[in-house]
C-alpha cells in the first residue's frame, strides 16, 4: 500500500497519513448490528456399514418353526421326564425356560420360541377351557387324545 499524493500534500509522510490512507482503503466500514455473519454446517462424513445378504434356506421362513419343532421334540424325549414337577407348575416352568431361549440365536431360540407357544397353548386352554364353547355354539372339537398303543 503507497500513501496518495494528496495525502502527502495534506498530511506529509506522518503516522496520521498513513492512517488517513488506511481509512480512505477500498474496504467499507458496517456496523456490527448491520453485518450478517454467513454460517456454514460442518458435514463429517462417515463410511457406510457394509451388509450382508443373508443366506436363506429350502424352507425359507418355515426354518424357525421347523427347527423349534425339532428342538421340542427332543426336550419332551430328554429333559422334560427328567423335571419332578407336573402340571401348571410344570407349564409355568418350561414357558419361563422357553422365555429365556428366545432370545438366544438358532437352533436353541428356535426352540425357545417353539417351547413359550407351546407352553402358553397348554396354560391357556386350562384355564379358559370349554367357557369359549357355549359362547361359539356346538363345536366339533373334541378333547379326544391319541393313544399309539390303541390305534384309530
Amino acid at each position: 500500500m503507497k500513501l496518495s499524493k494528496a495525502v502527502i500534500k495534506k498530511y506529509g509522510i506522518s503516522k496520521k497519513a498513513w492512517a488517513v490512507q488506511r481509512g480512505m482503503s477500498g474496504k467499507k466500514r458496517i456496523s456490527s448490528s448491520i453485518r450478517k455473519i454467513k454460517k456454514t454446517r460442518r458435514v463429517r462424513t462417515m463410511a457406510k456399514k457394509k451388509s450382508y445378504k443373508r443366506s436363506t434356506s429350502i424352507f425359507g421362513k418355515l426354518n424357525t418353526p421347523l427347527m423349534g419343532s425339532a428342538g421340542v421334540i427332543a426336550y419332551e424325549s430328554f429333559i422334560s421326564p427328567m423335571i419332578p414337577l407336573q402340571g401348571v407348575a410344570k407349564d409355568m416352568l418350561e414357558l419361563v425356560g422357553g422365555l429365556y431361549l428366545s432370545k438366544k440365536k438358532g437352533f436353541i431360540g428356535a426352540t425357545g420360541k417353539t417351547l413359550v407357544t407351546l407352553n402358553a397353548y397348554q396354560l391357556l386352554s386350562g384355564v379358559v377351557g370349554n367357557k369359549l364353547q357355549g359362547l361359539l355354539g356346538n363345536s366339533s372339537t373334541s378333547t379326544y387324545e391319541y393313544n399309539p398303543m390303541e390305534g384309530y
